[in-house]
């Protein structure tokens, strides 16, 4: 072999790039992400879903792993999953590795493209870690010229502010709507309920439009070219696209040639095809201009010239401070970091610049001297008649001492999140891009960050029990970022793909500890306003908030008096209501079926059911019993609402109901079994209260009061008397009664030879309170509260303020003790007396999980309850676990032949929220941490 090649191919180790001087501090990792986004636009590995997936290439790059955030059920602190391999996703794309992923608005599809531009569509089913495929991708011919370098999905969410006025917390919101263009395809025909859409560009400049029609939800395409190739130099490597006012689109595009394109693009969805149109083009766009921060990184040092390595255009978004709206903007990023020449003095650490260009649209005119010559053509424009031209305005330069690794909008537009490859966070409003920081003034409320709550680093970092830190080099910890839905929650990987959970927190030193009751108030009204954006534009999801929440609570009121606790807790609760005009004084005539179609108080109540729960080791508070109460009394008159249908006069069943079908009368045993058994627990209370009422008359000088009741409640930690005064949960008692009514009536009639209906009959028999006798209660204190009301004519404000109060404290308002004592003893007096108090006694309400006994704590132990069917599921069987509330149900498909309402209601828990998939009978899936 010739001695010249000794050389190259030699044993000697090969040069490690991290080892290179100058770049003893930059992780291959990362200048290998960096390259990878140079290259393409279209590089992202990971990706938080609206509905709380976390999808992430893996590091080979021919996989996607599912993550989700949920509830430790043995701590009850909150925790990222493993990463759950979704091998539909690999076999769908024939072994190519895999380059970009995205989620749509919706959170329940995920586009995923390889390196040769081919893309697959897939969803969430009945598991939040679980994929089915919706669109397969075809594979083409192996060439990287039908690379995607830009991907946007057709269209998002509000941004509300609260400012505290006169004592009360007054809150604004945004009504700015953001524009299309939208799939004309509806989902079942719903007004507003546009199926999914989404637009790719590939680097010959390609655009195509890929969108589910109305047909089976079948994907269809069609394409376009943004403007014809004819050199390598023209090629693309980055697209970014988003909505005009006018619902087109503008799509920026940046290739080979140094040069921005900007585009107008209009969807003729008949003729399936665009109108495109080049408004503007910005020459040689190969280094930005040189007025960086001096106190960041100093612009005189020997660097090499910047590349461009992400491009982002942000569409109209309203101005908060005044009724205009901001421009788009135009966000080009340049990055570099020290290389092999740099000299010993030059420091190590990457930097990015960013270039702004401000989009503003100008009517020309004409100078007057045009409208005064005589050869003036009779059809010549006049200046109201000229087309607007694009006025691209450069804005100054902003550069970072990091590289930034991802960039997600937030609040329509009006704030941008920069997740850094140190693992840092920052929010920047627009239009100067200016960092978001924690404001002194306790009176105003615009977001987390305005309150104090920051990402940690480093030793900052919460629990471990929490945070799962890899200690690599401090630039790769965000080497991929993903910020949660409320943006209150990260996940990274580092060079080794180990994911990363990290949730805002107050760091120490920001206030005086303990912190005083006007902070925290402060803060309550901070999370008030981020669930409300989260209820009006990321449908159920807010596991986020309930993470940073508890962890807020761990931190700062594990060690506080019951009083600190409330003046967060409460202030929160009763806000969320208010903030998004929640009715919940329904003591009047109303219908439940408006109740039931009004997802609000779900979320409300789920939300109020997580801040309660402790662990699985532990009871819940009394607002979070009543929460849980309420919600499965919602789920039982769901459940009868859909598969048995009440006569036109509500006094018995109509004919559609499908009583024929044994598997759905047998589907409602478990429901009606712990509905009665709620009933026989609440009527067991009631006489416990009666006799500590009678005990304390009995007593020498002794008067019942309302602080002896309420004493009493919160030492026995019964929801009983909150669930017969709280208006909520008396509708759907009264609801669920008419069904039973309906049955009975069947049983009675004609179905007492069919076996099935003879085990329903044993069911109501082996109650040890009558039907009859409890509605009589439901109606005895409807009647009392009502009388209440009128005679001391409190107002509709009051009322609210009343319901809100009871349903979140459990403790009934003493305004209506008069009520309350009416109940424990007339109404109680009568009760007994139709009672089988000795079957009562030995009745078991175990399987409720709201006694805080022995019994209870057995149950728990040896038996698990499935939420949806509340029936027990069998040892060994596989279960999935609600992420939120920790209810569990046996992972199983629906029998052939089950109505399809039932499997409908199987997709979610009781509580609103998503399952996870579990790999045993006690553990999740994917644990984690």
């Amino acid at each position: 072999m010739d001695d010249s090649l000794d050389d190259l191919f030699s044993d000697e180790p090969l040069v490690e790039i991290s080892t290179l001087p100058g770049l003893s501090s930059i992780s291959r990792g990362l200048i290998q992400s960096v390259d990878d986004a140079r290259v393409s636009g279209c590089s992202q590995k990971i990706a938080w879903s609206n509905q709380g997936c976390v999808a992430s290439i893996s590091n080979d790059g021919h996989s996607v792993n599912l993550r989700n955030l949920y509830c430790n059920p043995a701590t009850g602190l909150w925790i990222v999953s493993d990463g759950e391999e979704a091998k539909i996703i690999a076999l769908s794309h024939n072994g190519y590795p895999l380059k970009h992923l995205s989620w749509s608005h919706s959170g329940t599809e995920l586009a995923v493209t390889d390196i040769l531009g081919n893309i697959s569509v897939f969803s969430l089913l009945l598991a939040i870690n679980r994929c089915t495929v919706s669109r397969r991708c075809v594979l083409g011919a192996e060439d990287n010229l039908s690379v995607i370098v830009g991907l946007a999905w057709l269209n998002q969410d509000r941004s509300v502010t609260v400012k505290a006025q006169n004592g009360q917390w007054a809150f604004m919101g945004s009504r700015f709507k953001q524009t299309g263009p939208h799939n004309p395809h509806l989902i079942g025909d719903q007004p507003g309920k546009n199926r999914a859409a989404l637009v790719t560009v590939t680097r010959t400049g390609v655009i195509r439009l890929i969108y589910q029609n109305s047909e089976g939800a079948r994907w269809v395409d069609f394409k376009g070219e943004l403007h014809s190739i004819s050199t390598a130099a023209e090629l693309l490597t980055h697209a970014t696209i988003c909505a005009d006012k006018d619902s087109s689109m503008l799509v920026a595009t940046y290739g080979f040639s140094k040069h921005i394109r900007l585009y107008k693009v209009v969807v003729e969805w008949p003729r399936q095809s665009f109108l495109i149109e080049n408004v503007k083009t910005i020459a040689d766009c190969s280094s930005p201009e040189q007025n960086m921060d001096t106190n960041e990184v100093p612009s005189s040092l020997p660097y090499p010239e910047a590349q461009l390595y992400h491009l982002e255009i942000l569409s109209h978004a309203p101005d908060l401070r005044s009724k205009e709206t901001f421009p788009p903007l135009l966000l080009a990023f340049f990055c570099n970091y020290p290389q092999q020449n740099s000299p010993p003095s030059v420091g190590n650490e990457p930097w990015t610049s960013i270039a702004r260009w401000e989009l503003n649209s100008t009517k020309p005119t004409l100078h007057p001297s045009f409208s005064q010559l005589s050869s003036k053509k009779p059809n010549a424009p006049t200046s109201s008649e000229l087309q607007a031209e694009v006025v691209l305005q450069r804005l100054q330069d902003i550069s970072l001492g990091n590289i930034i690794s991802s960039v997600q909008q937030l609040n329509l537009g009006t704030t941008l999140a920069f997740c850094s490859s140190d693992g840092s966070v920052d929010f920047r409003s627009r239009p100067a891009l200016d960092l978001l920081a924690r404001d002194d003034s306790l009176d105003k409320a615009s977001g987390l960050t305005q309150v104090g709550l920051t990402f940690p680093q480093g030793d900052n970092c919460a629990s471990p029990r929490l945070v799962l830190v890899d200690q690599a080099s401090n630039n790769s910890l965000g080497l991929h970022a993903a910020l949660s839905p409320n943006a209150c929650a990260v996940i990274t990987l580092d060079d080794g793909y180990m994911a990363s959970l990290r949730l805002m927190q107050i760091q120490q030193g920001y206030f005086d500890s303990p912190l005083s009751d006007a902070i925290m108030e402060a803060v309550a009204e901070a999370f008030v306003t981020q669930f409300s954006i989260s209820c009006s534009s990321y449908g159920n999801y807010h596991d986020d908030l309930s993470a940073t929440m508890r962890l807020f609570q761990e931190q700062n009121l594990k060690h506080a008096d019951p009083a600190q606790v409330s003046t967060f807790t409460k202030p929160f609760l009763s806000d969320i209501h208010r903030v998004i005009s929640l009715n919940i004084d329904y003591s009047g005539d109303v219908k439940t079926e408006n109740y039931l179609k009004n997802g609000m108080h779900q979320r409300t109540l789920s939300m109020q059911l997580s801040l309660g729960y402790q662990s699985s080791q532990q009871y819940r508070n009394l607002s979070s019993k009543v929460a849980f109460a309420t919600l499965q009394l919602r789920w039982a008159a769901w459940s009868f609402a859909m598969g048995l249908k009440l006569s036109p006069t509500g006094t018995g069943l109509s004919g559609e109901a499908d009583l024929r079908r044994t598997e759905t009368v047998r589907s409602f045993f478990g429901i009606i079994a712990w509905t009665l058994s709620l009933m026989n627990f609440i009527v067991d209370e009631l006489f416990t209260l009666a006799t500590a009422m009678d005990d304390a008359s009995a007593a020498e000088g002794g008067s019942p009061d309302h602080h002896m009741v309420a004493s009493k409640i919160s030492e026995l930690n019964t929801p009983a008397l909150a669930l017969l005064f709280v208006s909520q949960s008396r509708l759907l008692f009264k609801y669920n009664f008419r069904f039973f009514r309906g049955l009975c009536a069947e049983i009675a009639q004609q179905r007492s030879q069919d076996p099935t209906w003879r085990e329903l009959g044993s069911i109501f028999s082996r109650s040890p309170v009558p039907l009859h006798s409890f509605e009589r209660v439901l109606a005895d204190v409807d009647t009392n509260v009502r009388n209440v009301y009128d005679s001391e004519n409190i107002p509709e404000a009051d009322r609210k303020d009343i319901e809100t109060n009871m349903l979140i404290t459990g403790i009934v308002s003493p305004r209506l003790w008069p009520a309350v004592e009416a109940l424990l003893t007339k109404t109680v007096r009568a009760l007994r007396e139709e009672t089988n108090v000795a079957e009562l006694y030995f009745h078991d309400v175990s399987w409720l999980g709201l006694s805080d006994d022995g019994a209870s704590d057995q149950w728990r132990k040896e038996h698990r309850l499935d939420v949806i069917r509340k029936t027990e599921i069998p040892k060994g069987a596989k279960v999935r676990q609600c992420t939120r509330c920790c209810s569990v149900m046996e992972d199983t498909a629906p029998p052939k032949g089950t109505a399809g309402w039932i499997v409908n209601m199987w997709r979610t828990c009781v509580c609103g929220n998503w399952w996870m998939s579990m790999k045993d009978e006690g553990n999740p899936r994917d644990r984690g941490g």
